[in-house]
């Protein structure tokens, strides 16, 4: 791609110029085998998206910040996962994490590669009925000295989207065979399995005034699709941008319930537990073994050594 090609060659240029500024560390981008394989080849095109004017990931991140996340994503998903991963989520259709057939109907949740010109996260747990889009929920990882906890890498939630214009009838047929359940809470199940099999017991989810397309004038929607929701979970609030949410997630004893819903909610929470414990054995497959892994925070401390 060159700055012809460019809507905006004037960002262009500036785009470049935060290239130069952090050289060493676009290098060391370009440097991962995953990044050599399928960065061309993304959606998009563009593995340096990143260094645009817009928001990536969080509002108001510095360009320092958002090299910072790009770099630790990348490195952790080059040195933690197989051929076969990589192949699946950044070169082909994704990777089938569960799945649950009927006669009539088919229900997927399948962990992809973002589109580049989709700023709310670098990987996205998809929910799919009949093949149509029921939520997303969107993540990167980020190296835990950045993200405010006492882990070397953790995820970091940024996108819990769902109810897409063309997916009346898919949402109807998950009514049908999920009763009483939540797409959201199908794809919060995969992000504990994902986490889970990597050794983590806990995420870090964005407050809704740090999403990227926060509008005050909808506050009661992004509030109930996130800090809301992250609440439910057992969510706690850190700081200015995120949410803790320790896994497990939260689950009311279902003693505390009148008797009434009890089955209803034994049922909902095997549903969970079969996409979690699906999730976990299909990542386990495609994990390579680490022999040493990088302390916490060393891609932020060559940052501040550039």
């Amino acid at each position: 791609m060159t700055i012809a090609h460019l809507s905006n060659p004037v960002r262009g240029i500036a785009r470049r110029l935060r290239m130069l500024r952090y050289w060493r560390e676009h290098q060391a981008l370009g440097r991962l085998e995953l990044m050599r394989r399928f960065g061309a080849e993304s959606p998009g095109g563009d593995p340096f998206e990143h260094l645009g004017d817009r928001d990536y990931l969080v509002r108001g991140l510095s360009t320092r910040e958002r090299v910072q996340f790009v770099l630790s994503h990348y490195r952790f998903e080059d040195a933690r996962f197989n051929a076969a991963y990589k192949e699946a989520v950044y070169g082909g259709a994704g990777l089938a994490l569960w799945q649950h057939d009927t006669e009539e109907h088919s229900f997927v949740l399948r962990l992809e590669m973002a589109p580049r010109h989709d700023a709310e996260g670098d990987l996205t747990i998809s929910l799919l009925a009949d093949g149509h889009y029921l939520h997303r929920l969107s993540y990167t990882w980020v190296d835990g000295e950045l993200a405010g906890v006492e882990l070397p890498t953790v995820p970091f939630i940024t996108r819990n989207q769902g109810r897409w214009a063309d997916s009346g009838p898919a949402f109807e047929a998950f009514d049908a065979v999920f009763p009483n359940n939540s797409p959201s809470f199908f794809c919060f199940a995969a992000m504990q399995g994902v986490a889970q099999a990597l050794g983590m017991d806990r995420v870090v989810a964005i407050r809704c005034t740090a999403h990227i397309h926060y509008d005050p004038a909808d506050l009661r929607h992004f509030e109930n699709a996130y800090d809301g929701f992250w609440r439910i979970l057992g969510g706690a609030e850190m700081n200015e941008r995120s949410f803790l949410i320790r896994l497990p997630f939260y689950l009311k004893p279902l003693e505390d319930m009148p008797s009434k819903h009890r089955k209803r909610a034994a049922q909902r929470r095997e549903n969970w537990r079969a996409i979690g414990d699906s999730t976990r054995s299909t990542l386990l497959r495609h994990m390579v073994a680490v022999e040493a892994t990088a302390p916490a925070g060393a891609a932020a401390e060559g940052l501040k050594q550039a």
